[in-house]
């Protein structure tokens, strides 16, 4: 059994300037492994645009061939729709049914629920400015503004 990783997502919804997803992987230890922001000129409800965040976060791990995974946010309605594999017509659902379909590509997929004070570094990875249509990713060195929040998390942790 290998050994499990930490996604937080978070999105980022700006009226007239699209929506951003955020993610940020952790190893076992709560070392960054990388950080992704996904800007996209859509605009989209937060919930969905939540969603969306936990796709983003989702490919990013499958493109590294990671297996296990923790993902968490703090967005409790989307998470509750995917520990209850809710189905539906809405978009959000069809969103849903996709992540689930995504989660094939793992050995294992834990859903998670957390508090915004600590969905703090994929909430800067929402947000980081310049905001430029596409994705970014950091490997490891994530931006000031996610750094030092990445810091500050890893401090409580020890």
């Amino acid at each position: 059994m290998g050994t499990y990783v930490k996604i937080n997502v978070d999105a980022g919804v700006k009226e007239g300037e699209g929506v951003s997803s955020g993610a940020v992987c952790r190893d076992g230890g709560g070392a960054v492994m990388w950080g992704i922001m996904v800007v996209r000129e859509e605009e989209w409800d937060p919930k969905f645009a939540e969603a969306m965040a936990v796709h983003d976060g989702l490919e990013e791990a499958k493109a590294r061939g990671i297996q296990q995974v923790v993902v968490e946010s703090d967005c409790i309605q989307v998470i509750e729709a995917l520990k209850d594999k809710r189905s539906g017509r809405s978009s959000f659902s069809l969103l849903v049914d996709d992540i689930l379909l995504l989660c094939n590509s793992f050995q294992a997929v834990v859903w998670s629920h957390t508090s915004r004070i600590n969905n703090s570094v994929a909430h800067a990875l929402a947000h980081v400015v310049p905001r430029i249509v596409g994705k970014t990713v950091w490997p490891t060195l994530l931006p000031p503004c996610a750094n030092s929040a990445a810091d500050y998390d890893l401090s409580l942790m020890h």
